[in-house]
């Protein structure tokens, strides 16, 4: 009995090219910058950021939404109506 048998003899030595590897045109060049016209860019943009800040709508400080404000009165006032009903019904 031979162990080479395999169930798919195409499994073994395939015809098929997998693909064609194209080596590349040119090597890659990075592009250095100097530092001074790294500063330069940074200060334009951190001006841009700040002056965009400060035209910007102000963003709600409080810790507690107005929605859930609103409701807490409401629950508040319809937890006391008994009390203001029979305070102005005297």
């Amino acid at each position: 009995m031979d162990n080479s048998v395999s169930v798919n003899p195409n499994m073994k030595n395939s015809p098929l090219n997998v693909g064609v590897i194209v080596p590349p045109n040119d090597h890659y060049k990075p592009v250095l910058y100097s530092h001074v016209q790294a500063s330069r860019d940074f200060q334009v943009l951190n001006h841009d950021i700040y002056v965009g800040m400060k035209n910007a709508e102000s963003i709600e400080k409080r810790k507690t939404p107005t929605s859930v404000l609103v409701v807490l009165g409401a629950g508040a006032l319809a937890l006391c109506y008994p009390l203001i009903r029979k305070v102005f019904k005297h």
